[in-house]
Order: C-alpha cells, then structure tokens, then sequence
C-alpha cells in the first residue's frame, strides 16, 4: 500500500509539473541558453507576426502546444529536435521561426538548427511575448511531431 501512495504521489508530480510546462533551469542549461544567445539570430514579435512565409516551430511539450500555439505551428519537441530536424524540415532555404515558453528552449533549439544550416530565428520572449502582444493563438493537438495541426 506504501508503494501505491508512493507511485501515487511521483505520478501526479509527473502530470502537474509536465501539464503546467513548470521548468527550473539549471546551471548547465542557463550556461547552454547564453552561449547559445551570442550565436542566433532572434525577431521580436511584431517582426514575426509580419514573417508569412515563415515556418513556426513550437518546440515546447505536447500539453503547451495542445493549450496554445501560434497558428500552423509545427510541432517538434526540443529533446526530439536535434534528431529529426533534417527530417522534418527538408527546405533549408525557408525561413524558421523558433519558439518555447520564454525563450531558453527555444534558444538552445534555435542554435542546434543554425548549425544545421537552416535560415533560423528565435522569438524573444517565446509563446508568452506572442500571447501578451495579443497576437493570434490556435490550440489543439498536432497530427504528429514534426507536423501543424493543418
């Protein structure tokens, strides 16, 4: 009964914490955003709203892009990105637009492609600057990693 409670309680921590997109950076990951910061190009929102021929890539968890997401945004999770990138987005001569919650994921992931050889900007200040200026937001689920909803 003891290990039920346990499972219990270590499950729904699981569940809040993923569900409510709750992440502390590390000293590792703070390190690998500023690196990465002094190597990407980045665009503030209403420069990126303005970017129609861009693709989004919304690189946060299936349950943030599921709550809100910048319409026809692709989704392509961070821990997924840096293996299927070359897969999922074969134009390299099309501009991406990079974004997470705030900016750090999508920095780290901005970066990854740029060294890939993508056309690649980060959105300062992430999904949380696009949903202040009050720009438009879809929600729902992709058709898979690597794909929008349309």
């Amino acid at each position: 009964m003891k290990r039920f409670y346990v499972s219990f309680i270590a499950a729904l921590m699981f569940i809040l914490t993923s569900s409510f997109g709750v992440h502390a950076a590390t000293p590792v990951s703070k390190k690998k955003i500023a690196v990465a910061k002094q190597h990407i190009k980045q665009v503030a929102v209403a420069e990126a709203a303005k970017m129609k021929n861009a693709v989004f890539v919304d690189v946060r968890s299936l349950p943030e892009y599921k709550a809100g997401h910048i319409p026809g945004a692709v989704w392509a999770p961070r821990g997924l990105l840096d293996f299927k990138a070359l897969k999922w987005f074969k134009d390299k001569n099309k501009t991406y637009v990079v974004y997470c919650k705030t900016g750090g994921r999508g920095a780290i992931s901005t970066y990854d492609m740029a060294q890939l050889g993508y056309n690649v900007y980060n959105l300062k200040g992430g999904f949380l600057a696009w949903k202040k200026a009050k720009e438009p937001i879809e929600k729902g689920a992709p058709k898979g990693m690597g794909k929008s909803v349309k």
